[in-house]
């Protein structure tokens, strides 16, 4: 796979989705070898959720060894002008989390929340992430349009990604051996069973990136 190839056909099909809605939605992409699935994210409000989402996506990835899983979702952000420097911390997003960063901007100007949308890559050695702000239509607030955010735009290391993502940390973690199956194992193996997980596994191909 083509990685930053892929992370752009998968920033044309977050926008695509959010295009025209009152909320972009929020999802996961698995990307196994041959085709890829969806999984559409109800929460991830709480920390709770952020647990429960991340076993389903490492349990969704090793049921079809997957080598990347992109994840999609709005968020609102706050950027911090400071002068030419960059910083992470916090600004709430859909997830509770928060970033902060740098821009063009001056000092002077206001430190709006941006309604923005996230699109994450994860593969085995890195993460690519891009944020945009929505345009929405005055009126009716309909996504109408985005604009890229360079400050939350970054690629990272596997091992230096944002706190904020701590909750893939395990996307990778390799399977147990023959009989070591741990009660995470055995948690995964139920996650799969469920309707929301097993129906987008079933073998169909919902959307090829490759």
């Amino acid at each position: 796979m083509n990685q930053p190839m892929a992370i752009d056909e998968l920033v044309s099909v977050a926008q695509a989705e959010a295009m025209g809605e009152l909320d972009a939605p929020m999802m996961a992409i698995v990307l196994a070898s041959e085709q890829s699935y969806d999984l559409p994210i109800n929460s991830l409000e709480t920390d709770a959720d952020k647990a429960r989402w991340g076993l389903i996506l490492r349990a969704a990835r090793e049921h079809v060894a997957a080598d990347a899983v992109a994840v999609l979702y709005p968020a609102w952000t706050t950027i911090r002008h400071k002068k030419k420097e960059a910083a992470e911390d916090g600004g709430s997003e859909a997830s509770e989390d928060s970033l902060e960063a740098s821009s063009d901007s001056t000092e002077d100007e206001p430190n709006e929340p941006i309604d923005t949308l996230f699109v994450q890559l994860h593969t085995r050695d890195h993460v690519y992430w891009r944020g945009f702000e929505q345009i929405r239509d005055p009126k009716h607030q309909r996504i109408i349009g985005f604009r890229r955010i360079k400050a939350l735009s970054t690629d990272y290391r596997r091992d230096e990604e944002p706190s904020i993502a701590s909750w893939l940390s395990t996307l990778f973690e390799p399977l147990p051996e023959h009989g070591e199956e741990s009660d995470t194992d055995l948690e995964l193996a139920d996650l799969l069973e469920e309707p929301e997980v097993s129906a987008a596994l079933y073998p169909r191909q919902l959307r090829a990136l490759h």
